[in-house]
């Protein structure tokens, strides 16, 4: 069994209470049976992909509802806080409402870097230790390279053989 299906089983193991209904006593056993769990696993995939999309979709509409929101009753919100607030005393920063809460915090200066170029090209002169080299190794160069020669790397890489993987589509 591959190392994915080992890792399912163990997962699925573990959490029984949400495992489909299905006999104890089903088996795959011939074609029929094998199309039926075939065509379940594809069922959870298109549904776990339309889930996917539904969510995306609705954290979409949720933000434009909170940009809505903001713009239209931000500066509001923050004049009711500011008063409540100074209404209290100042002592706090913070006015606690039923559904959430509004306030004020301090927050350190902080750099902002508005043209990458131009800081790197300013590093480079007056602080070079700001300045990195991301290196990345190639896989595709490296497949060519050993397609063409045989040559490996003396450690840290090895070649796979070929095998049979199963997959479900």
């Amino acid at each position: 069994m591959s190392s994915a299906i080992d890792a399912t089983m163990r997962v699925i193991g573990e959490s029984d209470q949400h495992a489909p209904s299905v006999p104890e006593s089903f088996r795959v056993h011939d074609d029929a049976s094998a199309n039926w769990v075939v065509r379940q696993i594809i069922e959870r995939r298109a549904y776990s992909q339309r889930c996917a999309e539904w969510c995306e979709k609705e954290q979409a509409r949720a933000k434009h509802e909170e940009d809505f929101f903001l713009f239209r009753y931000g500066q509001q919100l923050r004049e009711f806080a500011q008063a409540k607030i100074a209404a209290a005393g100042g002592r706090r920063k913070t006015v606690n409402l039923p559904a959430g809460a509004v306030g004020f915090r301090s927050e350190k200066s902080k750099l902002v870097i508005d043209d990458e170029a131009l800081v790197i090209k300013w590093a480079r002169t007056n602080l070079p230790n700001a300045v990195t080299v991301v290196e990345h190794l190639s896989k595709s160069e490296l497949n060519e390279h050993l397609d063409h020669t045989g040559e490996l790397p003396g450690a840290g890489a090895h070649v796979e053989p070929a095998r049979e993987r199963f997959y479900i589509k």
